[in-house]
């Protein structure tokens, strides 16, 4: 079994629960973020912010949201209790999730609630492309 810290990205880059959305898109653009874990001052996760929730309306599109204000606090942007992992938890039940909840990234989470890493889909496809590549060479070796 694969735990979700052999592969999870550790102490990730978060944001203040006091931050506004421009604080944080400005992070996310800077850091090349989808993904951006909203924490309380004492690292307990409280929501997750992703690059869609700083979005206007779609071009062309239906997107019931109004486009964000600059000045407007995460916490009325992000997604409140998202699901959580540990870093324990088994990466396949994990990915699983992902694609069955279609979710982008996991926050990892102690038994505190203090955020710990993250998990993303690109997390989860690499370690399927490694393994994949480490079962061709194996195989390979054989023949």
């Amino acid at each position: 079994m694969t735990r979700v810290a052999h592969i999870m990205t550790p102490a990730p880059i978060t944001i203040a629960s006091t931050a506004t959305a421009a604080a944080a898109g400005e992070l996310m653009v800077a850091r090349h973020l989808r993904h951006l874990p909203v924490v309380d001052a004492g690292g307990k996760l409280v929501g997750i912010l992703s690059d869609r929730d700083l979005r206007g309306p779609m071009v062309g599109g239906h997107d019931p949201k109004p486009t964000p204000a600059v000045d407007a606090p995460v916490t009325a942007l992000m997604t409140t209790a998202p699901i959580t992992a540990g870093p324990d938890d088994d990466l396949g039940a994990v990915a699983r999730v992902i694609v069955e909840r279609r979710i982008g990234a996991v926050p990892i989470v102690d038994g505190a609630g203090v955020l710990v890493g993250i998990i993303s889909f690109v997390d989860v496809l690499r370690r399927l492309a490694e393994e994949a590549e480490a079962d061709a060479r194996a195989v390979a070796m054989i023949e």
